[in-house]
């Protein structure tokens, strides 16, 4: 558990590194020229740099909400697409198991005479 728990907790940060990286994109990407006035107090601080890290937070999710919502059809499909292979084999492979259980069967009596006689046989010597 402890290993699922590391690797997980891997995913999460090397998804926040992402969304980091993206974020700092965007507001770079927006603010060519570097970081303005934008709350109109006066001067650059802090606060502007919030209010466009922002803007870009928003923009680089509503790009994300997008293009998952463009591709989760195709991962629909992939999906359902594997879980009608697995009902498939799991059904080929109870036809298969259904198909020799009589053979296996037999198999399993015969061991079994086979081991009562020589019981038996060892007994009577």
């Amino acid at each position: 558990m402890g290993f699922l728990r590391k690797l997980l907790g891997i995913g999460v940060t090397a998804g926040a590194t992402v969304a980091a990286v993206r974020v700092a994109d965007k507001v770079k990407e927006n603010n060519p020229d570097g970081v303005q006035d934008v709350n109109g107090d006066g001067k650059v601080d802090a606060k502007d740099y919030f209010e466009e890290v922002k803007k870009a937070a928003g923009e680089v999710y509503h790009d994300a909400t997008a293009a998952f919502q463009e591709k989760a059809p195709q991962f629909s499909q992939k999906a359902k697409d594997a879980a009608d292979d697995v009902k498939e084999a799991v059904a080929n492979a109870a036809e298969t198991i259904k198909e020799k259980a009589p053979e296996y069967a037999e198999k399993a009596k015969e061991a079994a005479i086979n081991a009562k006689d020589a019981v038996v046989s060892a007994f009577d010597k």
